[in-house]
């Protein structure tokens, strides 16, 4: 029967036992030993936390919650060796996901265990070992611009769309528009690639073609793209090695050239070229005669794609290797001395205008009486191209 305390009645007792299961107080029901788990916000490490909500259960139940960690819009947050002090017993935290691997980046924190014998009241946690790495801002704007004028180095078979880009070493939360990238480096100096891509070569075309950038009229070997030294706050330094500024030459064939970016704070620069519009075009080495199949030719005869302005046209020294199978042996006649000292299967010179292959001639001293040979002509630098044809050796 109830038994009356004052003018309240205490609906239920448990006689001969320690603990009191359940009270009425007015129309409240309380549960005296339920166990409540309040907190304040964390703190350390000068980062922004949100503060776990309070939950309430029974002796060694089953636990669970969460907060974030946040730092500023320039920071990056990784787990690292993260740690957090101050838990109740039975309970332990860990970073159990993140949201996103950019700059302003969030982490979110699971404490799960038990719940604790006691109470615990405005618990404050102290967080460590969390991973900050700051960024510095940086854009870059570069030539964008597809071609626009009329072909310029000669007969070209296609006029190309040309697609420049750029990358940046170790940038993260990237964001691209036409004409610039605005990214987050954690130092300087890191790497700036500013990369030319051009459609398709044409199916018509023999060989391993190559596209060009035009410079000027009937002079398609280069294209000259420099780095600016203004930023809004101090100075990009854009340059071939090093923490050089100025301009380098993109040749044609060799679709990327790298710079710099050494600076200690952010900035604008600008990469761009120090021409008008360029033309593009595929261009490259192929084998005009003899036709494949040939029976031990005597020699051999490369031109490209362009009937002016093409890889044989320029001054700058360009790197050209051919290379003979199956015993097949080969010299360039009048640039390299006269055999048989230079006889060799593969061959590699450095050479500057005019077309060296055409007294390219081979020895089958060495080579079976029957089958097949391949021969493989490349130039390597600075441009790109190569060829392969196979010949009979009877």
């Amino acid at each position: 029967m109830p038994i009356k305390i004052s003018a309240e009645s205490l609906s239920a007792i448990k006689l001969g036992a320690s603990d009191l299961s359940a009270a009425n107080i007015g129309v409240t029901r309380i549960y005296p030993n339920d166990i409540t788990v309040s907190y304040v916000a964390p703190t350390g490490q000068s980062l922004t936390y949100t503060t776990p909500a309070t939950l309430v259960g029974s002796p060694g139940a089953a636990y669970t919650q969460t907060f974030t960690i946040t730092g500023s819009s320039l920071q990056a947050l990784s787990t690292g060796s993260f740690a957090c002090a101050g838990l109740p017993a039975g309970l332990s935290a860990a970073v159990t996901a993140g949201s996103g691997s950019g700059v302003g980046n969030t982490l979110t924190v699971t404490i799960t265990g038990t719940y604790p014998n006691v109470s615990s009241l405005n618990t404050a946690l102290t967080i460590s070992g969390i991973a900050i790495t700051t960024y510095t801002q940086y854009t870059i704007n570069y030539t964008s611009s597809n071609p626009s004028n009329p072909n310029s180095c000669g007969s070209l078979p296609i006029l190309t769309t040309i697609s420049p880009s750029i990358s940046v070493a170790n940038a993260i939360s990237v964001t691209n528009s036409t004409g610039s990238q605005t990214g987050y480096v954690p130092s300087f100096p890191q790497t700036v690639t500013y990369s030319l891509s051009s459609d398709t070569v044409a199916a018509s075309y023999a060989g391993n073609v190559t596209f060009y950038f035009v410079q000027s009229t009937n002079n398609c070997d280069i294209c000259n793209l420099y780095g600016d030294n203004t930023g809004s706050s101090g100075t990009y330094q854009l340059g071939t090695t090093g923490n050089l500024t100025g301009g380098a030459t993109l040749y044609a064939g060799a679709s990327t050239r790298s710079w710099y970016l050494s600076l200690t704070g952010g900035g604008t620069s600008t990469i761009t070229r120090n021409t008008g519009a360029m033309d593009g075009s595929q261009n490259g080495i192929y084998i005009t005669s003899p036709a494949a199949n040939t029976v031990q030719p005597s020699s051999i005869a490369v031109d490209d794609v362009l009937s002016s302005g093409g890889f044989f046209s320029q001054a700058c020294a360009k790197t050209f290797t051919v290379s003979a199978s199956n015993g097949v042996r080969l010299f360039f006649q009048n640039i390299q001395s006269t055999p048989p000292d230079n006889w060799a299967s593969s061959q590699t010179i450095v050479y500057s205008g005019g077309n060296p292959f055409g007294n390219l001639i081979f020895d089958y001293n060495n080579a079976p009486a029957t089958g097949t040979f391949t021969l493989t002509v490349t130039c390597s630098s600075p441009v790109y191209s190569t060829y392969t044809r196979t010949f009979n050796l009877n």
